[in-house]
């Protein structure tokens, strides 16, 4: 691990769009989740050699961060709550560990090989690429100058083998979603619908997962999918919302980032159910979403950060249930909110079992199909 030359001043980095965070950590909703025995003892080990190192660095007054800048490159954050909270989780490790956090919030592509070539002349220790769309720049960056800084990539993978980085299975997670529509829709519901940002191999991860869990209830489901196209798109999203309502979806799986909030406005209008995603998006006041798919990337931030001030290695790793990255509302997360009645306790049971059988791969979701080999 580099240690830090001087301090990076936000206010510095005058051709990126750039925040610097003090490190007064953000509160995020916390989460328990089911894991396997093996993945709860691996992480205890390294949160314990993590604090080894913090309270030895305490004994001699500096926290082991101290003089360590670390910068992340992601997405605008606006309402995106997977870029919200892995901003959250990198500023509570900051508050653990004494380093200062760089937030570069990238407004297209190209500004994400700008602002990590910006960081990087100012110093950063750590760089962080938030997303799938930082790959390419963190790759060249990493490859141009292995010696200059740490590199780390969230949401993706790359080339360069001193990247480390760190995927989900969101299938696992999207299984459990699929298996509760299963669940809360009528017996002779036939039709399940989905909105997406965009489709692709990275979207398919998602949409396999939850067909597969609604035919783990209902086998002869058929299935029809709407691409918003962007990240923020309510009324298109809503647009498509009723659209497949209207076709006979009793529910209707939204995984289109912020136009999520127009097909749940669809669905308390119209009485389909429906899924959120990343975060707990069930509200009291809208009884019709049912659950939400869970992306920890809170959780992923401070576990790469231990490492980081731990063991650090570039190994790649891949964040499924089993490590309690991913899930679902009320099955391995739980929630302040009020569970819908359509769930029962059995039900609630079952799916824990399911999510259990996953982690243990007993129930083996690992391998994703081909799109073009899948029928649906």
């Amino acid at each position: 691990m580099r240690k830090a030359i001087k301090k990076v001043v936000a206010a510095g980095l005058a051709m990126s769009m750039l925040v610097l965070a003090t490190g007064c950590g953000s509160s995020a909703e916390e989460t328990t989740a089911a894991a396997t025995e093996a993945a709860a003892e691996e992480a205890a080990d390294t949160e314990a050699a993590a604090e080894g190192e913090a309270t030895e660095a305490a004994e001699d007054g500096a926290l082991p961060g101290e003089g360590v800048t670390v910068a992340l490159i992601s997405d605008v954050a606006g309402t995106q709550v997977f870029v919200l909270d892995m901003i959250a989780g990198l500023e509570a490790a900051a508050e653990k560990y004494g380093f200062d956090v760089v937030i570069a919030e990238c407004p297209d592509a190209a500004a994400y090989e700008d602002n990590a070539r910006a960081v990087l002349e100012e110093g950063a220790d750590l760089i962080i690429g938030g997303s799938w769309q930082a790959g390419d720049a963190i790759n060249k960056l990493a490859t141009e100058f292995p010696d200059r800084a740490d590199y780390a990539l969230v949401d993706s993978t790359v080339e360069a083998e001193n990247v480390k980085c760190i995927a989900f299975r969101e299938q696992e997670g999207a299984y459990l979603i699929g298996k509760i529509a299963g669940m809360v829709t009528d017996d002779d519901a036939e039709l399940f619908g989905a909105i997406h940002v965009s489709q692709g191999p990275s979207s398919f991860k998602w949409r396999w997962g939850y067909m597969e869990g609604v035919k783990s209830e209902k086998p002869d489901a058929k299935f029809v999918f709407n691409y918003v196209g962007d990240y923020n798109d309510p009324a298109k999203a809503k647009e498509y919302a009723i659209q497949q309502f209207e076709q006979g979806c009793q529910f209707i799986n939204s995984a289109a980032a912020g136009g999520d909030k127009g097909t749940f406005e669809a669905a308390l209008e119209n009485g389909f159910y429906t899924s959120g995603q990343d975060v707990d998006l069930t509200d009291p006041e809208n009884p019709y979403i049912v659950t939400s798919q869970i992306k920890d990337t809170y959780a992923t931030m401070v576990y790469l950060m231990d490492q980081y001030f731990g063991d650090w290695n570039t190994e790649n790793e891949t964040l499924g249930i089993a490590e309690g990255a991913i899930g679902a509302v009320y099955v391995t997360h739980e929630s302040e909110n009020p569970r819908t009645d359509r769930l029962t306790d059995e039900d609630i049971a079952l799916l824990k079992e399911t999510a259990d059988k996953i982690a243990s791969k007993e129930i083996d979701l690992s391998v994703v199909p081909a799109e073009e080999t899948y029928e649906y």
